[in-house]
């Protein structure tokens, strides 16, 4: 019986041991990705860069932003690979890499907004002042059942991987992507207010991030992300009053 308990104690061991290193890896990589992105932010004019470098920037960012927030699901999808006899460490890695290559696409709507939004400035000067009711719009996404349902699904990481889960390799990559779907439909209104009020603004950034990150893993972040959107209807007014 001692045996098997110490048998028992060293794979609980090996196994929070990972995932520690697992945590820790992401941390240490969102970290690299802010300090990259902040020795970035002096590039107002970043959206004018080719396609391909705007990508590289734009995925960075997202790294920088998202990946604190991730490390539940990512945590969650180990054990469960583990208890089904997978590939624990390598199939998280691949659950990542499905997770990032979904904001990585994200950066070609991103960049098109972007230059949408200078063209029409150009051509039609007074649209300047519509930030201020996309702000108020986003706000009110904020509030919505689809919000609410994409936040969910983020907030319970084993429910939804429950629902969604794949074997393999190519299954681990399908389900980090499908969980970068629903994390992109929890965010997309924050991303576009960060689009708004600026790509490289590093202040907005760090709030939307920690917003982000609340929203999904305190236990009262549904009311915070409310709370968020009805300041930012707030701001929004504000704007088109002044």
């Amino acid at each position: 019986m001692a045996t098997g308990v110490g048998a028992l104690a060293n794979v609980l061991s090996r196994h929070s041991g990972l995932q520690l290193a697992m945590a820790s890896s992401l941390v240490i990589l969102a970290g690299l990705a802010w300090a990259w992105t902040v020795a970035m932010a002096s590039m107002p004019a970043c959206h004018t860069l080719a396609l391909a470098p705007f990508l590289v920037m734009w995925t960075v960012m997202m790294a920088a932003m998202m990946f604190p927030a991730v490390i539940p699901v990512v945590l969650a999808y180990e054990s469960l690979t583990r208890v089904r006899r997978g590939r624990p460490l390598l199939a998280a890695l691949v659950f990542v890499a499905g997770y990032l290559a979904v904001w990585a696409l994200l950066g070609v709507p991103a960049r098109a907004l972007l230059d949408a939004a200078d063209r029409l400035r150009a051509a039609v000067p007074w649209t300047a002042n519509t930030g201020a009711a996309i702000l108020v719009l986003c706000g009110v996404f904020q509030l919505t059942p689809l919000k609410h349902a994409c936040l969910r699904h983020c907030r319970a990481p084993h429910l939804f991987l429950g629902h969604h889960w794949r074997d393999g390799m190519r299954g681990a990559f399908l389900v980090g992507a499908h969980h970068g779907l629903y994390c992109a439909g929890c965010c997309a209104s924050l991303m576009i207010v960060l689009l708004v009020v600026g790509m490289m603004n590093v202040a907005w950034m760090v709030a939307l991030s920690a917003l982000i990150y609340l929203e999904k893993v305190l236990p009262g972040g549904i009311v915070l992300g409310r709370l968020a959107g009805i300041a930012l209807c707030a701001i929004g007014i504000g704007r088109l009053a002044t």
